[in-house]
Formats: C-alpha cells, sequence, structure tokens
C-alpha cells in the first residue's frame, strides 16, 4: 500500500511531500543492503532509483593504504614517547628522583629525527620513486624500541 501526504513545513524545506512505501522484510533487507553498497541513506537511495535518475557511483574506499612497516615504525615511535612521558611522570613526582632533562631532550630530538627520516622517505615524492628509495634506503630499526631508547632506558634505569 503505497499513501502520500502533504508535509505542513516551512518554506525551507524542500520536500514538502512524503510517500509511505510497505515492503515485507526480505524487499526491506534488499533495498537496505543496496543503499549500504552504494554508500547511501535508504532514503536518497529509494528517490534516486524511483526518479530514474542515474545510478550513483559506488563509494570508493575512505580509508587510505598504509604501508605496514610504516604503521610498525610509527607503533614503535609512538611506543617510546610514552615510556619517556611516563618516565618523566614518575621522576618528577619523586622527591628523591632527579629528572635528566638533558637526557630526555636528546631521546626526544633522536625520535624528531627519526620522524624527519620517516617522513622524507614516505614523502610523495618518495613515493613516487618508490623502487629506488626501497633499494636504496636504509629502514629504521623496525623493533618496538629503538636503540636510542634502550640506551636511555640503561642510562635512567627505568
Amino acid at each position: 500500500m503505497i499513501s502520500i501526504h502533504n508535509k505542513k513545513s516551512n518554506d525551507a524545506d524542500k520536500r514538502k511531500t512524503r510517500l509511505n512505501l510497505r515492503l515485507d522484510d526480505q524487499e526491506f533487507e534488499l533495498l537496505k543492503a543496496k543503499a549500504e553498497g552504494f554508500g547511501l541513506p535508504l532514503a536518497k537511495f529509494v528517490r534516486v532509483s524511483l526518479l530514474g535518475l542515474p545510478e550513483p557511483a559506488k563509494r570508493i574506499h575512505d580509508l587510505p593504504v598504509v604501508d605496514p612497516t610504516l604503521l610498525r615504525q610509527l607503533v614503535g615511535i609512538s611506543n617510546n614517547i610514552n615510556q619517556l612521558t611516563r618516565y618523566a611522570h614518575i621522576v618528577s613526582n619523586d622527591a628523591k628522583q632527579t629528572l635528566n632533562v638533558l637526557e630526555l631532550a636528546f631521546a626526544l630530538q633522536k625520535i624528531a629525527n627519526e620522524l624527519q627520516q620517516l617522513r622524507e622517505q614516505y614523502s610523495l615524492n618518495a613515493v613516487e620513486n618508490a623502487d629506488n628509495i626501497i633499494s636504496d634506503s636504509t629502514v629504521i630499526n623496525d623493533q618496538t624500541d629503538s636503540p636510542v631508547i634502550k640506551n636511555f632506558a640503561e642510562t635512567i634505569k627505568c
């Protein structure tokens, strides 16, 4: 059964007429799946389909593809920053210990240098020349903690 209702609304509302459509569960699920496949809200999909407008283009996946090696390196750097932050909080809250600001600054500078290397390695120019960069460049330590942080941890005896 189809019923049409005129909705009383202000002039700013473009669509004043409402269409109610009865579907069984299977029809509704099929319609809903098709709308999701195009990445459209159900109402917009039905409107486009019923009015014979051109079929909407399927939504391309919004998330970029990230190189797993880069992701591991960023996770490792994040872990290192978290460890340094934890160390700074623990030491600064303990009256018996002195925060070695110079060592902390050195470790943070090393992390900044690693990030700069990654930025250069994965820049758009570098991606265009990926074959040359991959064969010629050295990859930053693939472990969770970089050697700088391990040395710093030994220095401060975390």
